[in-house]
């Protein structure tokens, strides 16, 4: 597995290196995404993360498309490459977290590969992260909700990523899924979107860096790059 994994790896950088530096992305253009991760993972979660990524992303003027197969080359519809690994099983907490449970400090949610200034197609999300910071604020929910708004998160995480990954840029947004902090409401809210400033940034101005999403223990929980 870890060898069909480092060949498609090999072949996605490969492909990226013949997209041009400074192109455009027209309205419409496909992005697929490759998961892979922990099998302990939840249908019913990554279904809600799909959904959610696919309106997401159409808000922006891009197609998503998972990918299936690790051993499966991009589609010819692709115009954009994602691999997205997923840390930890993906799925509703079994216990009910205790609302005063501390938050480690500076624990990454989700993060994107940086080199050489340029914001790489290799995203992940820490999902044994996002099950102690939404725990709480779930348990009470149906385990039906519990699995979608889980699965929302997931999505508001990378099409965060995914923002940077497309546009190019290190730079936040003041409100939406492209600021630089989240709060717990921000996750759990029934919209979160992206706004016009990230919608002009993702015809790419400028290649910039970016860091990992990350959340610090405060009264609201915030989530923050750093």
């Amino acid at each position: 597995m870890y060898a069909r994994l480092l060949a498609l790896f090999g072949l996605l950088f490969v492909s990226a290196s013949l997209m041009r530096s400074e192109s455009t992305f027209p309205a419409g253009a496909v992005v697929e995404v490759y998961l892979h991760g922990d099998s302990a993972s939840a249908v019913n979660v990554l279904d809600e993360m799909n959904r959610e990524l696919a309106i997401l992303m159409q808000h922006a003027g891009f197609q998503f498309m998972e990918a299936h197969g690790n051993d499966q080359a991009p589609s010819a519809e692709a115009t954009h490459v994602i691999v997205v690994e997923l840390r930890g099983a993906c799925a509703v907490p079994m216990a009910r977290s205790s609302s005063a449970e501390p938050i480690p400090p500076a624990l990454s949610l989700a993060s994107s590969s940086v080199a050489d200034g340029r914001v790489l197609p290799f995203s992940w999300v820490d999902c044994s992260a996002l099950s102690r910071f939404l725990g709480p604020a779930i348990s009470t929910q149906s385990a039906q909700d519990q699995g979608y708004i889980y699965g929302r998160a997931m999505a508001r995480l990378l099409a965060h990523e995914f923002y940077h990954v497309l546009a190019q840029t290190g730079d936040h947004t003041q409100t939406g899924i492209c600021k630089a902090s989240f709060s717990r409401a921000d996750l759990l809210a029934d919209h979160f979107d992206f706004d016009d400033v990230a919608l002009e940034r993702l015809h790419p101005l400028r290649v910039g860096s970016h860091t990992a999403v990350r959340f610090e223990p405060a009264a609201n929980a915030f989530l923050d790059h750093r």
